[in-house]
């Protein structure tokens, strides 16, 4: 089929979710200008679309003594004059929350879709995410400015809309290993049908893409010393059982609202 992006109406939804930046940031400002800087452009040449991703559960209180201990080993994304990025995620299900479940019921090769727009920058992807049973990520995506007549085509189910999901994200890039390093705080969700917004403010999420080994990687030594380790988490999945009634089955994903709670009162 083919899915209308509507992105009109996606602005205005994600505006709704976020008024002003987070309390953390005054804490890294000074920290963060410090950084070397790399652009999209830069980034966009070293392509981690097939990759293993390793995410760590932080109390958002320690991002800027992660940020003081990488800044010799990371540059810093910087866009527009930009080096802390807002992120709206529109993710997409079928009526039936098959791609949700298929995750809470532990199915391997399963897929995720969702549309992205950098807000700074004013640039929207559709993307298509695959987890492979070789916990491997595959995504693939189209700039929604080169998709013929504003669409694209994602699947053969009935899809909509599921969930928006809205955070702040500060990139890192370490050249030598070839890593991406994603901190990602301040997360907002909301449904489409509903108004109240759930947050998780308390939250970063740091999340290392590369091709190999995370070993050897400056931040998991760092999380390592610290005392945190990698921890199963999905934004969309988390998302979806903060704000759903009780109508959806979701024992595999208590163990991670546990992990929430305790790395948020930390």
């Amino acid at each position: 089929m083919q899915l209308s992006l509507e992105q009109a109406r996606y602005r205005s939804d994600h505006g709704e979710l976020r008024g002003q930046s987070h309390d953390i940031e005054k804490s890294c400002a000074a920290i963060i200008a410090k950084f070397s800087a790399h652009n999209l452009k830069e980034q966009s040449a070293i392509t981690l679309a097939d990759r293993t991703d390793s995410k760590f559960l932080l109390p958002v209180r320690v991002l800027p003594r992660f940020l003081g201990a990488l800044n010799s080993d990371y540059t810093i994304l910087e866009e527009s004059g930009h080096r802390i990025f807002t992120y709206e995620n529109t993710y997409f299900d079928t009526p039936a929350w098959d791609f949700y479940l298929q995750h809470q019921n532990g199915k391997l090769n399963r897929h995720k879709f969702r549309l992205r727009r950098y807000h700074e920058t004013n640039i929207s992807y559709f993307e298509k995410k695959f987890k492979t049973n070789k916990d491997r990520t595959v995504k693939e995506r189209v700039n929604c400015a080169d998709a013929q007549s504003n669409s694209v085509v994602v699947a053969e189910d009935i899809v909509k809309p599921s969930l928006y999901v809205n955070y702040r994200r500060v990139t890192l890039w370490n050249h030598a290993a070839n890593e991406r390093l994603t901190l990602d705080y301040d997360l907002r969700y909301q449904r489409p049908e509903k108004t109240k917004m759930t947050g998780l403010d308390g939250l970063l999420i740091a999340e290392l893409k590369r091709h190999g080994n995370a070993s050897d990687s400056p931040f998991v030594k760092a999380a390592k010393h610290y005392g945190f380790s990698p921890k199963k988490f999905s934004k969309y999945c988390t998302g979806v059982c903060l704000t759903d009634n009780g109508s959806l089955k979701n024992n595999r994903f208590k163990s991670t609202l546990t992990e929430i709670k305790k790395a948020s009162a930390l």
